[in-house]
């Protein structure tokens, strides 16, 4: 069973990953029977997980390795186990986009590794940045703007969108195995740590809890 959940197809690993973590941060919704801030909740689900998995990829395939995305299943069961609604914590670890170089050691490998994990939450922070600049932008307009559905659902989309990519980003750069962060300053310390407050800085700003 293992082994075939990680030799899915690369397209439906990444759908399950991002309904998985949808479920994450949209079953209390869900559950109150708020269809509409479900479907937000999904399709930002989806701007927070992809990008960052593909950018992994695309920066791993730039530097003539191999790599593609598989699903985790020890993880996607702590994952799913979390999009338990009240529980008071959130594990983001579905699955992971496999990387392989050849035969590499010493300065390149981390190299490899660090430029690899940096382009993940390098996204999520960019995706942070301009949702919450957007925000910022649109509740600028005229009232009566305001009284429209649709703009709304603009404003709550962007402001979610702002709050999942910093914490996926925040999330991400913890220096622990096996994220992101753990690669990131053993290659470039001080890039780690500017990036790591960037995120917290975000996560402050947009509101840090769901």
């Amino acid at each position: 069973m293992a082994s075939s959940i990680v030799s899915m197809n690369e397209g439906l690993s990444l759908l399950i990953a991002s309904i998985v973590i949808a479920l994450v941060f949209g079953s209390g919704v869900l559950l109150r029977g708020d269809l509409t801030s479900f479907i937000i909740v999904t399709l930002v689900a989806i701007i927070a997980v992809i990008p960052h998995e593909l950018m992994h990829r695309w920066s791993a395939r730039r530097l003539g390795c191999y790599s593609r995305y598989v699903l985790y299943p020890m993880g996607l069961l702590l994952t799913l186990a979390t999009a338990i609604p009240f529980i008071p914590f959130k594990i983001i670890l579905p699955g992971f986009v496999v990387i392989s170089c050849g035969v590499i050691s010493g300065e390149r490998a981390k190299w490899i590794d660090g430029v690899t994990s940096f382009a993940g939450p390098v996204t999520n922070i960019f995706i942070s940045a301009i949702s919450l600049t957007l925000l910022k932008l649109f509740l600028s307009a005229p009232l009566i703007y305001y009284y429209t559905q649709w703009f709304r659902l603009l404003l709550v989309f962007l402001s979610f969108s702002a709050l999942l990519n910093a914490w996926v980003g925040f999330f991400n750069l913890l220096p622990v195995p096996p994220l992101d962060g753990s690669k990131i300053i053993r290659w470039k310390p001080v890039l780690w740590l500017l990036s790591f407050i960037i995120s917290i800085i975000l996560l402050i700003v947009t509101g840090f809890s769901f």
